[in-house]
C-alpha cells in the first residue's frame, strides 16, 4: 500500500459493476474505480504523502501481520490491495510464499517486476483480482492455512464490507484486518492526509459502522470503525477475533472462522 509514485498520473475509468453500495448502504453514487487502473490510487498511496502518524499506524499492522503469520503456523501471506506489496516482506520474515491481489493490473504488473528483479519469483506471486469477489480468484491462492492480509483500511473501501468479509472467510486460514478508529484526532489526520492526495475531498459523514465516510474525486471512499461496531460486523460474518492490537489511529485483529 506504500506506493511509489510508479503509475501513471491520474485518468476517470469505467464505475465497476460492483460499484453502487448495498441497499441501504446510505452511500449514493459511489463508485469503485478509485483504485483501478487510471484512478487516483498511485497518489493516495504514496510514501511521500503519509503523515506521521500514518506511518505509526503501517508499523503496527506489518508487527501484527508477522506475529499472526507465526503464530497462527500460516503458509503463505496472501495480502488484499497490495498495491507494491507492503506484505511482501512480512512473506520473507516469516520464510513463506507470498502472493499479491490487487484490482490495478498496473500495480500488480509493477510488483511482479519487484518480485523478480529481487530473485523472489519462485516463492512470490500476483494476482489482478476484487477483494469483493474472492470466489473468482481463491483457487489460485497459495497455502491451505493463508494468512489473509486487509492491509490500510482496505475494509473501510469496500461497498460492502459485510458481503466481502463472508467470501474471504471461505478461504479458510486467518484473516488479518487493519482498521482506521472513529476519534475524531484520527478523523483530523485522515482529514489532513487525503487533502494532500486529492481534490473535492468532502467533509466527514456518519458511516455505518460507528465511524466517519470521506469521499473524494473519481471515486474515493474511505470509512472508519469504532470498536464495538466492527467487532459486531465481524459476528455476523461468523468470524471470532483471535489478537487485537490497537493504537492513537486504529486496530489490527487476527480473526478466523467460527
Amino acid at each position: 500500500m506504500t506506493g511509489t509514485g510508479l503509475l501513471a498520473a491520474a485518468t476517470a475509468s469505467t464505475a465497476h459493476p460492483l460499484s453502487a453500495d448495498p441497499p441501504g448502504g446510505g452511500d449514493i453514487g459511489y463508485r469503485d474505480h478509485f483504485y483501478r487502473d487510471g484512478g487516483g490510487a498511485c497518489a493516495i498511496m504514496s510514501v511521500a504523502h503519509f503523515p506521521d502518524e500514518v506511518l505509526s499506524f503501517l508499523q503496527m499492522e506489518c508487527l501484527a501481520a508477522f506475529r499472526a503469520a507465526v503464530a497462527e503456523h500460516c503458509d503463505a501471506v496472501v495480502e488484499l490491495g497490495c498495491f507494491d506489496g507492503r506484505a511482501l516482506e512480512v512473506a520473507r520474515a516469516a520464510g513463506i510464499p507470498y502472493c499479491g491481489v490487487d484490482i490495478n493490473s498496473s500495480a500488480v504488473a509493477a510488483l511482479r517486476e519487484r518480485i523478480c528483479a529481487e530473485g523472489l519469483a519462485d516463492r512470490a506471486t500476483t494476482l489482478v483480482g476484487d477483494a469483493q469477489d474472492s470466489v473468482r480468484w481463491s483457487t489460485q491462492v497459495p497455502g491451505r492455512r493463508p494468512l489473509i492480509v486487509l492491509p490500510f483500511n482496505l475494509l473501510g473501501n469496500l461497498p460492502d464490507p459485510r458481503s466481502a468479509l463472508l467470501g474471504l472467510r471461505t478461504l479458510g486460514g486467518t484473516l488479518l484486518i487493519s482498521v482506521f478508529n472513529e476519534q475524531p484526532r484520527t478523523t483530523a489526520v485522515r482529514r489532513a492526509y487525503y487533502a494532500r492526495c486529492m481534490t473535492g475531498l468532502t467533509e466527514p459523514t456518519q458511516g455505518r459502522y460507528g465511524g466517519t465516510v470521506f469521499r473524494g474525486a473519481q471515486g474515493f471512499r474511505s470509512e472508519s470503525f469504532s470498536a464495538p461496531a466492527l467487532h459486531r460486523l465481524l459476528r455476523e460474518c461468523g468470524l471470532v477475533t483471535r489478537t487485537e492490537t490497537a493504537n492513537r489511529l486504529g486496530r489490527s485483529l487476527t480473526v478466523r472462522r467460527a
